[in-house]
């Protein structure tokens, strides 16, 4: 009886106050955030699920209680009365008003209407995968109550932040914090700022530090003997497992370069080019140990193998040659001031064994250093961000 007193004569289509002019009509609205359901880097779309609380007072609903058995709350449906028409302004898919209109809204004596609408949001939302996999993504939900301005509704946000209360921890992203506010130029709409955190232990375990290491151990390619044989197959077994790499990640961030590519790439890109130099020298260090004895070693490069030998105080020759050996290129260990003052005829009895030698130990300090300085570079971009 009271429902069908109330609706006689009332037209849904007309907002309430309508008959007074300039009177904006109150509209104070807040969001329940349940939990943050999903956030695709790749199709930049972000999705949420939640309560939206809004109440307004409509005049056209009021009574007196003493005259209905002292009855103060009452329920309409959505489609039955006036409700503000929102719709989600960055819409991922179809633009549609919020709400069905079966569902029930209670209304007081008063005439204030209370509206509970629980919803399902999926927004647009462009990633910043910079810091990836340390990354944290800001998205912002824009509700616009279609068809009004801000001359004739007053949209309030409750509170500051959203509602917490019965929010549920998602399994990849953590929340950092929440923002509510509204506005009414230079268009009339209530916005939500949601701010989480990747939660970045299972790329760690599973990417960074596979690849890092997998970058060491291609520096010990240098200690291998050279009559192994496998030198050239495990830098290649290296270069491959790390292209991996770069591929499984690629294909988990979105193919764009705004505002800027994931780090984590400039890192992989920069272990496959140590891998190919390390390939390279490789392969030129077999070159100088099997070239043949009877090949003279320049002067030049004989100065260089000496000298690395003296650094590193070790005898090049006994690496690979006994001094009591009848081989005519077995030499015995120099000081600092034979090497300066050593004639061509001392130079010519380093070989190519030597040089290989030199040149693996080179390599190996050389690359050791390097990838330590690029780890290290990159493991401090990421903790400064």
């Amino acid at each position: 009886m009271l429902n069908s007193e109330l609706l006689t004569g009332y037209n849904p289509s007309v907002h309430p106050g309508h008959q007074y002019s300039g009177q904006l009509l109150n509209v104070n609205a807040s969001f329940m955030l349940r939990k943050i359901q999903t956030f695709d880097e790749l199709t930049s779309t972000f999705a949420i699920v939640g309560v939206l609380s809004a109440y307004w007072y409509d005049e056209r609903l009021d009574w007196t209680p003493t005259n209905y058995n002292d009855l103060k709350v009452t329920h309409f449906k959505l489609k039955e009365i006036w409700t503000p028409p929102f719709v989600l302004g960055n819409s991922q898919d179809d633009i549609d008003l919020i709400g069905n209109g079966d569902m029930h809204v209670a209304v007081t004596f008063a005439g204030v209407v209370n509206w509970l609408v629980p919803i399902k949001i999926s927004t647009t939302c462009d990633a910043d995968v910079t810091y990836y996999p340390f990354d944290q993504q800001s998205c912002v939900v824009l509700l616009l109550p279609w068809g009004y301005d801000a001359s004739l509704i007053q949209l309030n946000a409750i509170g500051a932040t959203l509602d917490l209360t019965n929010y549920a921890e998602n399994p990849i992203w953590n929340l950092v914090s929440t923002s509510l506010h509204s506005a009414q130029t230079p268009s009339l709409y209530l916005g939500m700022r949601i701010t989480f955190k990747r939660k970045s232990m299972f790329f760690v375990m599973n990417f960074i530090l596979p690849t890092i290491l997998m970058c060491f151990i291609n520096v010990f390619v240098f200690i291998l003997p050279a009559e192994s044989g496998e030198r050239v197959g495990f830098c290649i077994t290296v270069l491959l497992a790390i292209a991996v790499f770069l591929s499984i990640v690629s294909s988990a961030l979105p193919q764009t370069s705004t505002p800027q590519m994931a780090i984590l790439c400039y890192l992989l890109v920069v272990h496959i080019v140590l891998s190919i130099m390390i390939m390279i020298c490789t392969i030129c260090g077999l070159r100088f140990h099997f070239r043949s004895e009877e090949d003279q070693v320049p002067s030049w490069i004989a100065r260089l193998t000496r000298y690395v030998g003296n650094v590193r105080g070790t005898n090049l020759n006994r690496s690979s040659v006994s001094p009591d050996s009848t081989d005519p290129v077995s030499v015995t260990a120099k000081t600092d001031a034979d090497i300066i003052g050593v004639d061509t005829s001392v130079l010519s009895e380093v070989s190519w064994k030597h040089v290989s030698t030199a040149f693996n130990r080179v390599c190996f300090v050389f690359f050791i250093v390097t990838a330590m300085s690029c780890n290290i570079a990159f493991l401090f971009v990421l903790s400064v961000s």
